[in-house]
């Protein structure tokens, strides 16, 4: 019997903001910013709107999955952000231009984590694992996300440095602030366990779906 290849399908649902001057303006900044080289690169199917008004794309494995979202909301910031993902085949072909049509129990499962996000909030969620494993990651990947819903945009911007490689030194370069602010950044939010932790959930995810790839 021939093994269904599994894939990470991502949903995005932005929350319009009170102060937005204009629905259609804002539906294309936001399709602008998501097909930016920097976020798409990291996507098998770059994101894409669909009817329902949220975003959707297809990753490869879990290599930068997290990454990825968290180099969202800090390009979409301080636009609150609710992202689900979604685990199971793809029975669309993949378009690798653009992540237009999607069908399979992927998506299925992305539009079942996206419909228990609350009302307003930034929301996280994984969907399509077995139960012990959603168990053991979905609170790494709430915690971790609760934790940001106050970060300011500086702070978002550290994370993504480190978690591309970046010294500190570098950072304080490129942010235009003293390296102590920097290092202080680091210790007071912990990003170096956030870091961790975010690549380790990616590594953990990769693992899982190796065997039906």
């Amino acid at each position: 019997m021939e093994i269904q290849a599994l894939y990470p399908v991502v949903l995005i649902r932005v929350l319009t903001s009170s102060k937005s001057t204009g629905r259609s303006t804002e539906i294309v900044h936001l399709s602008e910013i998501l097909s930016n080289p920097s976020i798409s690169k990291d996507l098998l199917s770059p994101y894409s709107r669909n009817q329902d008004g949220c975003f959707q794309g297809i990753f490869a494995s879990g290599d930068h999955l997290l990454q990825n979202l968290i180099l969202v909301r800090e390009h979409l910031y301080p636009l609150e952000i609710q992202f689900s993902i979604g685990i199971g085949e793809v029975k669309t072909p993949i378009n690798s231009v653009m992540a237009t049509q999607i069908e399979g129990k992927s998506i299925d499962n992305a539009i079942y984590g996206l419909s228990r996000a609350p009302k307003s909030g930034n929301y996280l969620i994984m969907h399509g694992f077995s139960k012990t494993l959603e168990r053991l990651m979905n609170p790494s990947m709430e915690l971790l996300w609760s934790s940001t819903r106050n970060w300011n945009l500086n702070r978002l911007k550290i994370l993504n440095y480190k978690l591309q490689g970046y010294s500190e030194t570098k950072i304080s370069q490129l942010l235009q602030i003293s390296e102590r602010a920097i290092y202080k950044n680091i210790a007071d939010a912990k990003l170096g366990h956030w870091k961790d932790l975010i690549l380790a959930v990616e590594e953990n995810i990769s693992r899982v779906l190796k065997p039906y790839q």
